[in-house]
């Protein structure tokens, strides 16, 4: 006969569905070690983007020593990431959920609706470009495929991405540990191929990046961990209670911060011998022909372990909203939304590029976000009340009518100073232009000015409470 506690410590197994949502994670379901966020964060990482990134480096003209300084300085900022999710071990729930400590039960359901689709549009793009990777893929072993095959291939991602998701956490860090080998290793054998290609042309040294243009480039770099502020917790949420928050800083920080700089450095290294503009094919005459097919596999497999991440902190946003149905059932909300816009973008208007553009801005939300949710941790000591976080009313965290003014001035204060500070493509903001030189400082200003602004007007509140 299995016992009511053998039976919650089943509860979170791999390929069995998991069953809890936002709900407070019992300790009786709590195990591991914080070791296993470097395989779930390591995987997230291995993609397609970073070599984007690097690529633009290499565009904006950054010498050797300047990219390596950017990429190193901004990829730091997933140290902060590693701390964002220290609440979830201590409280046993999602990111989106222990932010209502600072905005309040009702309001906090505005930064969860911009983070689920911030979440679900960055599930189209994964599938857009994964689905083409896969379309080139298969024509280059010489199968011809129309409309309908194309479809297919977008139908077979798509059930794979949503379904380890609704599976849930257990299978999640499983199946990552399993793509952070296979990706890892096919990424690693990209370095010999492109480091010997260099001497064969060998190109002339940039001239180096001015001022404004390393800022840009700096803050092109710290998008990518700012980009993860929202979901950190919702990994540690299984962790026993006493679990280290140092180490949960590091193995978040260290499975993120490997592959972002080696990537990255790839991407700028190729980006100096050949055309990268498309990222996927420019990199046909870099490698051997034998090699490029494991290239594009490891962009298919890119693809989807950043969807495994997306998706499933999208369906924790959609939950913290106050959406009343189970995990399973917002992700298979997610599914179609993200599965209708994939099919929009591949089959009648390509606007990814546009798309990812626009996602883009929406550092603006979450960069300042991100600074008052680590100030409330920090003011707190990552010390929460658990049923007040899950009260219709609010609890300790209830405020005037479920809304936090301290925090929404802190947060609106920080988004104008950040997108006063931006020269991103979709919005280049007179002040930036003008008094900045261009200069992007949007990150650092939406940091800066919200986790300021938020420890001035409720550190007093918090302490006393």
């Amino acid at each position: 006969m299995v016992t009511a506690e053998q039976a919650a410590g089943e509860a979170n197994q791999a390929f069995a569905v998991e069953q809890n949502g936002i709900n407070l994670i019992p300790d009786s379901e709590r195990r591991g070690h914080p070791r296993e966020l470097f395989w779930v964060w390591a995987g997230a990482n291995l993609i397609l983007t970073y070599i984007i990134v690097g690529g633009l480096l290499a565009v904006l003209g950054l010498t050797m020593g300047q990219m390596l300084l950017v990429v190193i300085v901004g990829n730091l900022l997933y140290w902060l990431i590693g701390y964002n999710g220290i609440p979830g071990a201590r409280v046993g729930t999602a990111t989106l959920v222990v932010s209502r400590a600072a905005f309040g039960r009702k309001g906090n359901a505005v930064p969860s609706f911009l983070s689920w689709l911030t979440a679900v549009g960055w599930e189209a793009v994964n599938l857009v470009l994964g689905t083409f990777a896969l379309y080139s893929l298969v024509e280059g072993f010489g199968i011809p495929l129309g409309v309908l095959g194309k479809a297919i291939l977008l139908g077979v991602l798509a059930v794979f991405t949503f379904g380890v998701a609704i599976l849930g956490h257990a299978t999640i860090v499983f199946m990552q540990r399993i793509f952070t080998w296979a990706l890892g290793l096919a990424m690693l054998g990209l370095i010999p191929q492109v480091l010997s290609y260099v001497p064969a042309t060998a190109p002339a040294a940039p001239a180096g990046a001015d001022i404004p243009t390393f800022l840009i480039a700096l803050t092109l770099v710290a998008a990518m961990p700012i980009s993860y502020a929202n979901c950190a917790a919702d990994y540690t949420r299984y962790l026993p209670r006493n679990a280290s928050g140092a180490a949960i800083t590091f193995w978040t920080f260290l499975g993120s911060f490997i592959p972002a700089v080696i990537i990255t450095v790839i991407g700028y290294m190729a980006a100096r011998e050949v055309d990268l503009t498309d990222p996927i094919g420019g990199f046909a005459p870099i490698l051997a022909p034998w090699y490029f097919k494991f290239f594009v596999l490891l962009v298919i497999g890119g693809s989807i372990t950043n969807n495994f991440i997306n998706t499933y902190s999208s369906g924790m946003s959609l939950l913290a909203m106050g959406l009343n149905v189970s995990r399973p059932k917002a992700i298979m909300i997610d599914a179609v939304l993200a599965t209708a816009a994939s099919v929009y973008a591949i089959f009648f208007y390509d606007f990814t590029s546009t798309f990812i553009a626009f996602l883009s801005l929406m550092v603006a939300w979450i960069a300042p976000w991100c600074a008052i949710y680590a100030i409330d941790i920090w003011l707190r000591r990552s010390r929460y009340d658990g049923a007040s976080l899950l009260s219709v009313e609010g609890g300790s965290y209830r405020y005037v009518n479920g809304w936090h003014g301290a925090a929404f001035i802190a947060w609106v204060a920080g988004m104008i100073a950040a997108l006063a500070c931006t020269s991103a493509d979709m919005l280049k903001s007179p002040f930036a232009e003008k008094v900045l030189g261009g200069a992007d400082l949007s990150i650092v200003a939406g940091l800066v000015v919200s986790g300021l602004l938020y420890w001035v007007l409720a550190g007093r509140e918090i302490a006393k409470a």
